[in-house]
C-alpha cells in the first residue's frame, strides 16, 4: 500500500517545466482503456496491453493522466500505470504467492500470460487459478442470484465429462470446459464474442446415473485470446451438428422457468379402453410407462419429450413459450427439424393427478392406475 501511495505521489506531483514531457509510464493492467476524457464513462479510444509505454502529457488531480501511447492521445487511470516496466518473472512469483488472494494471483497470472503469450506453463497456471477462484466464489455464495435446475443422463461417463457433454449439447460454435470439486461445479463455455461461467451445485444418482444440479450464479465477459488459450487449453470446439442452436436461442425467462419447475418432470401416458376407462400405457421393453417429460438443460432451455405406443423413437421439441391460462398452461414448442405447435396443457383439478396435453391424458402418479402392457417388438421397443 505504501509503495502504491508513493507511486501515485510521483505521478501526480507537480513537475518542473519540460519534465512531464519526458516522463514515461507503462501499462500495468493486462488490458486498460485509453479514454477520450478523464471519466470512466468516456469513449474508449483504444485498448492498451500490459507493457505498453506511454508519454505523460499532463498530470491531472485524482485518478487520471493524459498520455500519448504510440500515435494515440487520451486519458488513462493512474492506478493501472507505473514507472517501471512490468516483469514476467515478478508477476509469475505473485501468481504463485499463497499469501495473496486468489483474485490477486489470477490477475498476476493473467498479466504475466499477456506479456508472454507463448508460455504454456503460464497458461496452465492461469487456467488453474481461474477455476480455483470460481470454486472459492461458489463455496462462499450465500445469496444465489438464481436457482436454475437441470438434469443430465451420465451413464458410464465421469461427472466432468457428463457436465461438459450436456453443456455443449445442441450448441453451435462453442468450446466447453467443466470442472467439479466435491458437490460444486464450474462450467465455462466460449463462443467468438463471450466467455460464460456457470457456478453451482450438483448431485449424482448412482442408481439411475442421472446428474441433477442447480446453476446458482452466471457471469459473462468479453473473450480475450489469453483467457481463451488458458481456460480452454487443449480443448477444441464441440463438434457441430446442422441442428445445433446459437447461444441464447430457446432460453426461457425466469417466470417461465418458475412455472415449469412447479410441474412434475415425468408423466405417464394414459389411453382409454372401449368403455372410456383410462389405462397407464406400459412398455415391457423399457419396464416403465411411455413418458411425457419436461427436461430442463443447464442453459435455461427446456425440452418436452413425448413417447407413444408403436413409435420408433420419442418426439423431442424445444419449448419456446409458456403462459398461464386459468388452470392450464399454453405451451408453444418447436420441432428440431422445423414446425411450431401450440397446445394447452390442462393441469390436474383438485386432488386429481391426470392432466391433458391437447386430448391426450397423462398422470404423474405412475402406480395408481391400471396398466396396459405392450410387449417388445422384435429387435427392440
Amino acid at each position: 500500500m505504501m509503495a502504491q501511495t508513493l507511486l501515485l505521489f510521483l505521478l501526480l506531483a507537480p513537475a518542473t517545466s519540460g519534465a512531464a514531457e519526458e516522463q514515461r509510464v507503462y501499462v500495468l493492467g493486462s488490458s486498460i482503456n485509453l479514454r477520450k476524457e478523464p471519466s470512466k464513462d468516456a469513449e474508449v479510444i483504444e485498448k492498451l496491453q500490459i507493457g505498453t509505454d506511454c508519454l505523460v502529457l499532463e498530470k491531472l488531480q485524482a485518478e487520471w493522466l493524459k498520455v500519448r501511447c504510440g500515435d494515440k492521445e487520451g486519458y488513462a487511470s493512474v492506478s493501472l500505470l507505473g514507472t517501471e516496466k512490468p516483469s514476467v518473472e515478478a508477476l509469475r512469483a505473485q501468481a504463485r504467492d499463497p499469501k495473496l488472494s486468489l483474485a490477486q494471483r489470477e490477475e498476476s497470472a493473467l498479466r504475466a500470460a499477456t506479456l508472454s503469450p507463448e508460455d504454456v506453463e503460464l497458461q496452465k497456471e492461469l487456467g488453474q487459478l481461474f477455476f480455483e477462484k470460481n470454486f472459492d466464489f461458489t463455496a462462499r455464495l450465500k445469496k444465489p442470484t438464481m436457482k436454475r435446475t437441470f438434469s443430465c443422463p451420465c451413464g458410464w461417463e465421469t461427472v466432468n465429462t457428463c457436465l461438459k457433454g450436456c453443456s455443449s449439447s445442441d450448441l453451435k460454435d462453442v468450446k466447453v470446459r467443466a470442472e467439479t470439486k466435491k458437490d460444486l461445479f464450474v462450467v465455462t463455455f466460449a463462443n467468438a464474442e463471450n466467455v460464460v461461467v456457470y457456478r453451482g451445485k450438483y448431485k449424482l444418482n448412482k442408481k439411475t446415473e442421472v446428474l441433477t444440479g442447480e446453476v446458482l450464479e452466471q457471469v459473462s465477459f468479453s473473450v480475450s485470446p489469453v483467457i481463451e488459450k488458458s481456460v480452454f487449453l487443449g480443448i477444441d470446439k464441440a463438434r457441430d451438428d446442422k441442428w445445433d442452436l446459437p447461444v441464447g436461442q430457446f432460453v426461457l425467462d425466469d417466470d417461465s422457468q418458475a412455472i415449469l419447475n412447479e410441474l412434475p418432470k415425468v408423466w405417464g401416458l394414459m389411453k382409454p379402453d372401449e368403455w372410456g376407462n383410462l389405462w397407464m400405457q406400459w412398455s415391457d421393453c423399457g419396464k416403465r410407462p411411455y413418458h411425457l417429460e419436461f427436461m430442463p438443460d443447464i442453459h435455461g432451455r427446456w425440452n418436452i419429450l413425448l413417447e407413444d405406443v408403436g413409435a420408433e423413437a420419442p418426439a423431442v421439441y424445444w419449448i419456446s413459450s409458456v403462459e398461464r391460462r386459468d388452470n392450464a398452461l399454453e405451451l408453444v414448442y418447436e420441432g428440431r427439424y422445423g414446425g411450431t405447435t401450440r397446445q394447452l396443457f390442462k393441469l390436474p383439478v383438485s386432488e386429481e393427478d391426470i392432466a391433458y396435453l391437447g386430448d391426450t391424458a397423462y398422470s404423474f402418479n405412475i402406480r395408481r392406475h391400471p396398466e396396459k402392457h405392450h410387449p417388445c417388438a422384435q429387435g427392440g421397443p
